[in-house]
């Protein structure tokens, strides 16, 4: 069983996308909001990740409402669908997944029973931070590593 951790993070500039549709697609979402930063010459800063912007226990990921995000350092003015932001500080109960996509949504029913159990609320959208395997476009990679992070609060 993966470890489930409260870890804290300072806020974080972004360039993002939102969507709502198939998980599948932000591989091509991702390709998108990097083609934009090279062409602005705007400098990386972290591992690409997915807000997710709806209720964690009924999500439903083939029809996903997702905010694609790639950190930065630097600035992106309005390109398009592209907008640039500031993801917001705070404590996250975090958890990693290794191993096949398709097992994903097993974790995230373990840190949403972890969070109950341990007295947490979740206070905004969660995060998937793409370490490997999900952030490419074509078919659906055979392993990955994607850590879960929801914003909680005590109480």
């Amino acid at each position: 069983m993966p470890d489930i951790s409260i870890k804290f993070f300072m806020p974080m500039k972004v360039a993002s996308v939102e969507k709502k549709g198939p998980r599948e697609e932000m591989g091509k979402v991702f390709e998108q909001i990097s083609q934009v930063l090279k062409e602005k010459k705007v400098k990386l800063a972290g591992t690409p990740m997915a807000l997710l912007h709806e209720d964690a226990k009924g999500i439903d990921l083939q029809n996903a409402h997702f905010e694609v995000c790639l950190p930065i350092s630097g600035k992106v003015k309005g390109e398009g669908e592209v907008k640039g932001k500031e993801l917001e500080k705070g404590a996250f109960a975090c958890i990693t997944h290794s191993g096949p996509p398709d097992k994903l949504q097993e974790a995230y029913q373990e840190i949403l029973k972890w969070i109950e159990e341990n007295g947490y609320r979740i206070v905004g959208p969660s995060r998937e931070v793409h370490h490997k395997g999900m952030g490419q476009s074509g078919e659906q990679p055979p392993e990955c590593m994607v850590e879960l992070q929801f914003p909680v609060r005590k109480g």
